[in-house]
């Protein structure tokens, strides 16, 4: 059977989604030029100078969704359980972006500053200083997204036979 390569590209970009941050938090203040980020990464939540405390138990479960997903997707394109494999693929690669988001707004919700979601953007009083906030998901969760629809498209995909080649003509001695 020949390699589904569509589907290895799907499993490759769930892998490379690992890796980039899935949701992002920037603020800067408006008097004194001071900027700073937060990311959540699946395996750690990032930040320059301040401590953020975080349940990511989502970002956990997300993580090993995506990994087996990824691994679901390059399996199931060089193997002739090729189709439910690549379907189980990018079933837990976009399962792994619904319990990621979910999780996240739940985790946020605590957070005693009203506003403050999977996008949005505004601005903060905190002892006289003003700070402008803005959050959105970040490359990694798009990024798991496109790799949970290319594992679907892979899987309508048709397996090509593949066609054994004649032996080459005998030469007469």
């Amino acid at each position: 059977m020949k390699p589904n390569y569509i589907g290895i590209v799907g499993g490759i970009l769930a892998f490379i989604s690992l890796a980039l941050p899935w949701w992002t938090l920037s603020m800067s203040t408006t008097g004194v030029p001071i900027s700073v980020d937060v990311s959540v990464y699946l395996y750690q939540v990032t930040t320059a100078g301040l401590t953020v405390t975080m349940d990511v138990w989502y970002a956990w479960a997300a993580l090993a969704l995506a990994i087996i997903g990824g691994l679901l997707g390059i399996v199931g394109s060089v193997t002739a359980l090729g189709r439910k494999l690549l379907i189980a693929g990018g079933v837990l690669a976009l399962l792994s972006i619904i319990i990621f988001a979910a999780g996240l707004q739940n985790e946020l919700s605590k957070i005693p500053v009203t506003g403050i979601g999977l996008f949005s953007s505004g601005s903060y009083s905190y002892m006289g200083v003003s700070l402008n906030y803005s959050t959105y998901l970040s490359f990694g969760f798009w990024l798991a997204l496109v790799a949970a629809i290319i594992m679907f498209v892979a899987s309508r995909k048709k397996p090509a036979p593949i066609v054994p080649t004649p032996p080459p003509p005998s030469v007469p001695t």
